[in-house]
């Protein structure tokens, strides 16, 4: 395998992206992602981790740092900072400083709203040095933004913009920056392609293409899931820019099965997921260690069956590209009720009904 092929560095997304895939193939926690608080600015109205269930709105500092204590312990070379918009909490600063000290890199998720102050984009590029920054503007046309999103929607869009210019001017390069689309049908056809195709021609950003699935506030708004032949045509274009010369094609997620299958999260409850979209837990921070919690449960965490071809089922078993891509168990738990189900809406099974 070339581990210089453009879909493998692009999809790994950590700019050390053969450490990464080392500790894939080690079975080992690259990156524990940390759910760290609820709060948004961008009032998104598919969001996957609001829940009339959750009380909790914010994990408490020392719950967190106990969290990146044992990360350091387990030998993870990555927090990935999730939320809400984890550069809403008053102590963000502090909690990733504490991360970078104790040798972990800092990869940040954010609307990209707080970032239009000049400070904030400043300390975010501070801590972010060896990780990467993720904006997230689904679009470029105000009317579908908004239709998309809570308030002003031209008010927001000048303020993730801004944002990205200010994190550029302090010197993040962009290869190590993300624009993250969650994809909807409202985006499908030219307007995706026209988000995706203006980040990467005038910002130098590549587009991660994050599929909409059947939780949280999307329960609402169903009509927006978007259907295979959508992906297909969504993720040609990403194709195109992203990896133009790749031998690979990554499905329906942008992230190869390196990124996928060497991190853990841990959400606002306090429960231990293999993807921060799959609200299903493995054990709690709350009742034991992220390392207990590892020596139980590692197995379902890092979908270690999943690491053989031989052992995937359906399609993925013999895809040209399951070398690099398992599909995405997210929609595969929300759509078929298994994460380890063959991905129900990748464009390359033909029981897909891809036209």
């Amino acid at each position: 395998m070339n581990n210089k092929d453009p879909a493998i560095m692009y999809g790994c997304f950590h700019p050390d992206h053969i450490e990464e895939m080392k500790y894939f193939e080690e079975c080992k926690v690259y990156t524990v992602q940390i759910e760290s608080n609820l709060a948004c600015p961008q009032g998104c109205l598919y969001c996957y981790t609001a829940s009339k269930e959750t009380q909790i709105q914010e994990l408490s500092k020392k719950v967190i740092f106990r969290i990146i204590d044992s990360a350091a312990k387990m030998e993870v070379r990555a927090i990935d900072w999730l939320g809400g918009d984890p550069l809403v909490r008053n102590d963000w600063y502090e909690v990733m400083k504490y991360a970078l000290d104790k040798g972990l890199k800092n990869n940040i998720w954010t609307s990209g709203i707080p970032l239009e102050n000049e400070e904030v984009a400043k300390n975010a590029v501070e801590v972010s040095e060896g990780g990467f920054i993720s904006v997230h503007l689904d679009s470029l046309d105000e009317e579908i933004y908004g239709k998309l999103h809570t308030g002003a929607p031209g008010t927001k869009m000048k303020a993730i913009l801004k944002g990205v210019d200010n994190v550029q001017s302090y010197g993040k390069r962009p290869e190590n920056m993300i624009n993250c689309i969650t994809f909807s049908k409202l985006l499908a056809g030219e307007d995706v392609k026209r988000t995706s195709g203006y980040f990467f021609k005038e910002k130098g950003m590549r587009t991660c293409l994050t599929q909409m699935c059947r939780t949280g506030l999307a329960l609402d708004h169903q009509d927006w899931i978007p259907g295979v032949n959508d992906i297909k045509s969504a993720c040609e274009k990403r194709d195109e820019l992203n990896s133009p010369d790749s031998g690979f094609s990554i499905s329906t997620m942008d992230t190869t099965k390196f990124y996928c299958g060497g991190i853990i999260c841990v959400t606002i409850d306090g429960d231990v997921t293999p993807c921060s979209v799959i609200r299903k837990g493995f054990g709690n921070i709350h009742d034991m260690t992220l390392e207990k919690i590892m020596e139980r449960y590692g197995n379902e965490l890092m979908f270690a069956q999943l690491r053989d071809p031989a052992h995937m089922k359906g399609h993925c078993g013999s895809c040209e590209n399951n070398s690099v891509c398992w599909g995405c168990r997210a929609i595969a738990y929300y759509e078929k009720g298994d994460m380890l189900a063959p991905d129900p809406m990748c464009w390359m099974n033909p029981e897909n009904n891809v036209q």
